[in-house]
């Protein structure tokens, strides 16, 4: 087998390829034809698609997750002080005792001295270390509360606030004020039911 067959086998190869290529094409154009597609239209709507996905993309998907991540990172800081304060409140709750058992402690020491005197002291330091613990423990209580109703009412206004932008740009609906306060409520309504 010399060099010459070998460059001719090339050759014919190629022109095998060039050809069942060419025969490929006609066949893809005639097809698009008769279907009644304009190759030209389909590679410019092809192109407006990828321009409105990179728009939608830049201006809509990005500030939702930014906005999103944001708001994941602020419930999480107001989770670890929602822990903080329980923590706090159950250290209250171990001072109490730890109070308690020295009070009594204390009255026992008294007793030995006087029985009348130590039942006194006793009873008023256990009652003033309750009514303090109480009082901590309440304190500690509504503060949590709050702090949870401001961040959860937060989220909901965030939230319903969001869906309604998102709502607007996609179906570029014009809302009326009564239409605009029935879909804020529905959105409440169905967070609401999430949540539970």
């Amino acid at each position: 087998m010399g060099v010459g067959n070998y460059f001719n086998e090339k050759v014919e190869r190629r022109a095998r390829l060039h050809t069942t290529f060419y025969l490929l094409r006609t066949n893809v154009m005639e097809l698009l034809s008769k279907l009644g597609v304009d190759w030209r239209l389909l590679l410019a709507q092809l192109v407006n698609f990828l321009i409105l996905l990179a728009i939608l993309y830049r201006f809509l998907y990005r500030p939702v997750i930014k906005l999103l991540t944001e708001r994941s990172e602020k419930i999480a800081r107001g989770l670890t002080e929602a822990a903080r304060i329980e923590e706090e409140a159950a250290k209250a709750q171990e001072t109490r005792e730890r109070m308690i058992l020295a009070a009594r402690e204390e009255a026992q020491a008294i007793a030995r001295d006087a029985q009348a005197r130590a039942e006194t002291v006793r009873a008023e330091a256990v009652e003033k270390t309750r009514a303090e613990t109480e009082r901590i423990v309440a304190a500690g209580k509504a503060l949590l509360q709050s702090e949870k109703s401001a961040m959860l009412a937060e989220a909901q206004k965030e939230l319903s606030e969001l869906v309604i932008t998102a709502t607007e740009r996609v179906l570029q609906e014009t809302i009326t004020e009564d239409r605009e306060r029935k879909l804020i409520k529905e959105t409440v309504r169905a967070i609401a039911e999430v949540k539970r």
